[in-house]
């Protein structure tokens, strides 16, 4: 099955926030939800051009209204185009 968002909304596979910090401190659960997330499939714009992200973008990403759902096992985000903040470019 696949899902294709509709409007400007975007589907994501959120980033599992560490457990612990590199120097071995385990995270109160509290500090887990990590508000980043990897594209999975993007909708259109208001113009009916595709939102300026693709699959495989990891981007950051705010607000509160998003959809959390599971896919085959897998869990999955519905996130509103508009609350998408960053897109994450690693560069060496």
């Amino acid at each position: 099955m696949k899902l294709i968002p509709l409007g400007e909304r975007i589907i994501l596979k959120p980033v599992k926030a560490e457990e612990r910090t590199k120097s071995g401190i385990y995270l109160p659960k509290s500090s887990e939800e990590k508000k980043e997330g990897i594209v999975q499939e993007v909708g259109t714009l208001k113009n009916g051009s595709l939102i300026p992200l693709k699959k495989g973008d990891k981007v950051i990403y705010g607000g509160y209204s998003n959809e959390e759902f599971e896919l085959n096992s897998e869990k999955l985000l519905i996130v509103d185009f508009k609350d998408v903040l960053a897109r994450v470019e690693d560069r060496e």
